[in-house]
């Protein structure tokens, strides 16, 4: 174990391990750690070679953390400071972020801001789409833009989308309110969401250039 954690050092992460009651071995890399929760019955061979197994996986994760906290916080396509945002919208706001750590006080940012332009939003496209959600949630998603459950009509988007421009938003709610119509990508799918947004393709490119998907 020694040696795994000088190899990981080498790339500034620390290595930390934890048996516990779980039933697989489970790996997260964050803030230059990563941490391995064991089940207690796993020989420390077995572990090693875990461990071993996920090595360029921690590397590759942590220099993609890296590269993502040196780059300035954006809100609505702009660098914007989160303390001053928090200055500027008053004790409460810093209040409810008091006890939050630097991502989750920026998730709360970006899910304040999304709420607050959701109304007029969900208004203005129901109309123009013809189809209405019968709920709009919010959630930090590692692969996703939004999502929609034709079933029940359930929209899903992504708070990340507070740090793009806020047409990415209205193009990722137009896409999943289309998916009421058509419950797929097809040539009708895109046709309706084109009839909605003409400019649809500029927003859905800038978007596809990131790591998630629609």
């Amino acid at each position: 174990m020694t040696m795994l954690a000088e190899r990981l050092s080498g790339h500034g992460i620390v290595l930390s391990v934890q048996r516990k009651s779980v039933k697989n071995i489970n790996f997260r890399i964050k803030a230059g750690v990563l941490s391995v929760s064991a089940p207690m019955r796993i020989g420390e061979s077995q572990l090693i070679t875990a461990i071993t197994d996920r090595l360029d996986w921690a590397v590759a994760a942590h220099q993609s953390l890296m590269t993502r906290q040196s780059e300035p916080d954006r809100l609505w396509g702009e660098c914007f400071d989160v303390h001053a945002w928090m200055d500027n919208h008053g004790a409460s706001c810093r209040n409810s972020q008091r006890l939050m750590d630097d991502d989750a006080r920026l998730q709360w940012i970006y899910r304040h801001e999304i709420n607050e332009q959701l109304p007029l939003l969900i208004q203005k496209w129901q109309s123009i789409v013809g189809k209405q959600a019968s709920s709009i949630r919010l959630r930090y998603m590692r692969s996703r833009w939004g999502s929609c459950n034709v079933r029940t009509a359930k929209i899903t988007l992504n708070t990340q989308l507070a740090a793009h421009p806020k047409r990415c938003l209205e193009y990722v709610l137009v896409h999943e309110l289309c998916h009421l119509h058509h419950a797929n990508h097809s040539a009708d799918f895109w046709a309706s969401v084109e009839q909605a947004m003409p400019d649809y393709r500029h927003w859905h490119s800038l978007l596809n250039h990131k790591t998630r998907t629609l």
